[in-house]
């Protein structure tokens, strides 16, 4: 009798172990398909852009993907943030990472793949195309018909985050209309930063030489004119003094501005508000352009090829805190050589020149009809974020000129 127990309670104990043997194997399976790279651990989040969606889930065809476009860009030179950058943009335009992904709702003519080629025949009929639609193609095709735009990319994001290499890539490559930029830029940034933690960009810095030192031949590129062309500037610390208007021919403080022309409130413009004052080619085409505050050149960008976009800009810092933005009067390398005035680096004082007004309908292609004058007491780059919000970030050119002028 005692015998029989004592087996009973083995039987008992052996099967309970056994029950518990199955559900730690349960556990285990479900803990292991929870499991992300990078010890993340945010699983069901499928939203379809910024940081969300399967491609975040290691073993998905969207992740190995998402990790290939990363690899290329980071073999072709670019460091982990602005490989990130990259990824974070197909993260909003193609959030699935499907590798001939049509544009949604665009037709047959719409954009396609992951960095959207738009018409998608452009891809398809590109000298570097193998019509595969692979990562390694559409990349490679990317830098026979938008090398430009990669090299200033790779300008303007040297030793940047991921989340600023987003805003660039989409503003030097994706150019989306200004409405999306603003309701997408976030997402962007937030899929850039997931992609930097996800694959490593820390560990990976960037090297100049792979695409034929980038970073300096877009320097040359935007700039080459300097070389040839004798700036106005000056030796003095930029502190910022007067104030003047851009052109000479602008008297007793009128520059004719129409009502869509003026700082402020516009019926056409997004948000019905006009950050800076546009000064037309008519009447001021082939006039120098003079800087409107002393300061220090401390950027000189590009951002688009038509007038919905910013073209070359040139970004000026003063010391007295006001930071100044000329654009919109140069798109092409061409033009930026011939109409461009001065280079990073620069010093200029009230009234140098730094740049022309290209004259109107004369070697005005792409089209330029005005130059377009910011004033902000935010720097440049960071007050575009409210390029169309009157949220007092930006400030009229024209009454700091007419308040500001010398005395003399």
């Amino acid at each position: 009798m005692g015998k029989k127990k004592y087996w009973v309670l083995g039987g008992i104990g052996a099967g309970i172990i056994a029950f518990l043997i199955v559900i730690m194997a349960i556990l285990t399976l479900f803990s292991s398909k929870s499991c992300k790279s990078g010890g993340d651990s945010d699983a069901g989040d499928t939203s379809s852009g910024g940081a969300g969606g399967s491609w975040t889930q290691q073993g998905t065809d969207a992740y190995k993907n998402a990790e290939a476009v990363f690899k290329y860009w980071t073999g072709k030179g670019m460091s982990g943030a602005q490989a990130a950058g990259i990824v974070g943009n197909i993260t909003v335009e193609d959030p699935g990472f499907v590798l001939d992904q049509a544009e949604i709702g665009a037709g047959a003519e719409g954009g396609g793949g992951l960095y959207q080629f738009t018409p998608k025949s452009k891809y398809l009929t590109d000298p570097k195309s193998d019509k595969s639609w692979s990562v390694q193609n559409q990349g490679d095709v990317i830098l026979n018909s938008a090398m430009s735009a990669v090299k200033q990319f790779m300008k303007e994001t040297k030793g940047g985050t991921p989340e600023d290499a987003a805003t660039v890539w989409m503003n030097t490559y994706e150019l989306p209309a200004a409405s999306e930029r603003v309701r997408t830029n976030s997402a962007r940034r937030s899929g850039a930063r997931k992609a930097y933690e996800m694959f490593g960009g820390a560990n990976i810095s960037g090297s100049d030489s792979i695409l034929g030192d980038a970073t300096g031949t877009a320097d040359s590129g935007s700039n080459t004119q300097n070389d040839e062309n004798q700036c106005s500037t000056s030796s003095g610390d930029g502190a910022g003094g007067d104030w003047s208007w851009p052109f000479a021919s602008i008297k007793n403080n009128n520059p004719g501005l129409s009502a869509e022309q003026q700082f402020g409130y516009s019926a056409s413009r997004t948000g019905n508000f006009h950050d800076g004052i546009d000064l037309g080619d008519i009447p001021y085409g082939g006039q120098e352009i003079k800087a409107i505050h002393g300061g220090k050149v401390y950027k000189i960008g590009h951002k688009g090829y038509t007038q919905s976009d910013l073209g070359y800009y040139i970004c000026v810092k003063s010391d007295d805190g006001y930071y100044e933005v000329y654009q919109e009067f140069a798109f092409s390398e061409a033009q930026a050589a011939k109409y461009i005035k001065v280079k990073e680096g620069d010093t200029v004082k009230t009234g140098d020149v730094i740049g022309t007004l290209p004259k109107h309908g004369s070697e005005n292609s792409p089209a330029v009809t005005h130059i377009h004058i910011g004033v902000s007491k935010t720097e440049i780059t960071k007050a575009e974020d409210s390029a169309f919000s009157n949220n007092g970030t930006w400030l009229d050119p024209v009454d700091l000129i007419k308040g500001g002028q010398s005395k003399k």
